[in-house]
């Protein structure tokens, strides 16, 4: 399945979770705000997101320091 994350083409397992996939590309789950076409997934619905063919997903990882 193929799907866009963060504006490359990537390919993962059909029935795969939004949590799933960021563990596949190694993202840290805990630190992320993820949109799925265009839309904020709440982080308690990460588990149970299923990514879909052609989806596009934009992931934000969050940096701490001043």
């Amino acid at each position: 399945m193929r799907i866009t994350l963060n504006g490359e083409i990537k390919e993962c397992p059909a029935g795969t979770t939004i949590e799933k996939l960021l563990e596949l590309y190694t993202i840290d789950k805990h630190r992320t705000a993820v949109e799925l076409n265009a839309q904020i997934i709440p982080r308690k619905e990460h588990s149970s997101r299923i990514v879909k063919d052609t989806d596009v997903l934009e992931v934000v990882t969050f940096v701490g320091g001043g």
